[in-house]
């Protein structure tokens, strides 16, 4: 009976699903200026992130559009597995940004993986709609 009781035990574990979880959680990041350095960063949790392209090649696990914005994406140090991702750069022009993170975790031996998309926000506004300090 016990060996039933732990075989159950063990497959209803093998059939959870992990969750991905994001700091920031909100759906925007912080606001940009147009000619003004920008950061951010997101990090993604519940177990370890992956992102392939459709011939199975790692690739980051974000995007922004547009592309001609002025910011980029980048994993937060040169691992090849990683769940930090930083956005930089010097926006072009006003606007609104648009940044995809997805891929999937990893699952184990008893938790099953799952996929994970989330879209944040970035608002840039041009430099004359700034306060004057």
């Amino acid at each position: 009976m016990k060996k039933i009781t732990l075989l159950i035990g063990l497959f209803l574990l093998s059939a959870c699903t992990i969750k991905a979880s994001f700091i920031p959680e909100r759906g925007y990041l912080n606001d940009a200026a147009v000619g003004t350095p920008y950061y951010s960063q997101i990090n993604t949790f519940g177990g370890l992130a992956l992102s392939h392209d459709i011939y199975g090649r790692q690739v980051i696990m974000g995007d922004i559009y547009p592309d001609n914005i002025g910011l980029h994406i980048q994993y937060c140090d040169e691992r090849e597995i990683n769940n930090c991702l930083q956005i930089r750069g010097v926006p072009r022009k006003s606007g609104i940004a648009k940044v995809r993170v997805r891929g999937i975790l990893a699952g184990g031996l008893f938790f099953k993986g799952s996929e994970f998309d989330k879209t944040y926000i970035i608002t840039i506004k041009d430099s004359k709609d700034l306060p004057s300090t």
